[in-house]
């Protein structure tokens, strides 16, 4: 069975004074050509827009990368000023982290900047930060640090005797221990215990004192730097001696009735440029079972 030829068609194409064109084509050559001449550009469009879009997100995502990226600059510019000033460090010029006052922007027309433009500000930030933060920062820091350090453990504030510390007598004012109706200020605070508690440095320092005289007895005195002083008195035995370096917590000697006591117990005293404080301020009590009713 033979197969149906395609349709033939002819095109005429005349003009005036001219040799008339003869085309003959069939259906399936001009759906052809239709497709090819409309199908091309198309894809073409298709394939530079995809394109475009591909750029615009690859742009979006950098711009989002290098806005976070300066944002983390900022912040950490922000904390190493704190930092620089509490470590006393003077103001210096800031030149990779400071805007050009020139450019600081004072209105006008909003224009996005580039992801490269923002992305070459943070390369020129860090090196700068890094260099602030290593060479003048941190070593500042670190000596202001071991200096607060040095303070705190110099500061009075640990407990005198070891276990329960009942105060038999506070601060100020009060009548005369041994009777009469006279009155006498007490420089201190007295813990009253059995002979031979421990008795403990309230803070780091130096034995400037650890001797016997008649009114403290066995007594040592602590010079802690930072204008205080502490002195544990009538001890039955010092275990330290002059010049020692002590820690808090250190047993510096024992509970005891020397010199003029009235019975067992230590009396504590703090002196800050050489005048008498509370020690009230200072201690740390762990309930009011501590004291005497």
């Amino acid at each position: 069975m033979a197969l149906p030829q395609p349709s033939l068609y002819t095109v005429l194409i005349t003009a005036t004074g001219k040799d008339s064109i003869t085309l003959r084509i069939t259906p399936w050559t001009l759906l052809t050509g239709l497709g090819l001449g409309l199908g091309l550009p198309l894809i073409a469009i298709t394939g530079l827009t995809y394109h475009n879009w591909r750029l615009a997100q690859q742009n979006q995502a950098l711009t989002a990368t290098a806005s976070e990226v300066l944002t983390e600059l900022s912040a950490i510019g922000s904390e190493i000023r704190v930092l620089k000033h509490r470590a006393g460090v003077s103001d210096v010029e800031w030149d990779a982290l400071s805007p050009d006052p020139e450019s600081t922007p004072q209105g006008g027309q909003a224009l996005e900047a580039p992801p490269a433009l923002m992305l070459a500000t943070a390369q020129r930030q860090l090196p700068a930060l890094s260099a602030m933060l290593a060479a003048d920062v941190r070593p500042a820091l670190e000596a202001a640090l071991e200096a607060e350090a040095d303070q705190r453990a110099a500061f009075p504030d640990g407990k005198p005797v070891a276990g329960i510390a009942k105060i038999s007598s506070e601060f100020g004012l009060r009548s005369n221990p041994f009777g009469g109706s006279s009155y006498e200020l007490h420089e201190g605070i007295d813990f009253a215990g059995p002979v031979g508690q421990p008795i403990l440095a309230t803070a780091d320092g130096i034995v400037v004192k650890a001797d016997y005289d008649r009114g403290y007895g066995n007594h040592v005195k602590i010079d802690h730097g930072y204008q205080y002083e502490t002195v544990y008195a009538h001890l039955s035995r010092m275990t330290v001696k002059m010049g020692d370096r002590v820690r808090r917590g250190d047993v510096i000697g024992h509970l005891g009735n020397t010199g003029r006591s009235s019975g067992p117990h230590l009396h504590y005293g703090i002196y800050r440029n050489g005048q008498a404080v509370n020690p009230r301020y200072f201690l740390k009590l762990e309930a009011r079972s501590e004291e005497t009713p």
